[in-house]
């Protein structure tokens, strides 16, 4: 892996400042995001593009349960919709809601798809 090959970004949400590494790997993608000064483990999902038979991505979330697992694994998803490739997204962000998510996913589309 070249350092071309990672990406870091910042941006506010209404939650506070929120560090983004994306790592383009041979098979897909991984993000990290972190509300800390140092990237950390936290709730994971993995999405993978459709197959011919599906049309959404499909993914499952790792290390917990709940509302948290179901908006990374949205954010996952929609990664995945906009590279085609899969996705692992490890989010270490407290008290993440559904708002956050939203401005992330508007941060994020800009970072994907300029």
């Amino acid at each position: 892996m070249d350092l071309e090959d990672i990406r870091h970004f910042e941006t506010d949400t209404s939650l506070g400042k929120v560090r983004v590494r994306v790592m383009d790997l041979d098979n897909g993608t991984l993000l990290l995001l972190s509300d800390s000064e140092r990237f950390r483990l936290g709730i994971s999902a993995v999405a993978i593009p459709p197959s011919r038979d599906e049309s959404e991505p499909a993914s499952s979330g790792l290390f917990t349960t709940g509302l948290d697992t179901i908006l990374v694994r949205t954010l996952a998803e929609r990664i995945v919709s906009w590279t085609g490739r899969t996705c692992m997204a490890v989010v270490a962000i407290n008290g993440l809601n559904q708002k956050t998510l939203l401005e992330l996913m508007a941060f994020l589309k800009d970072c994907f798809l300029t």
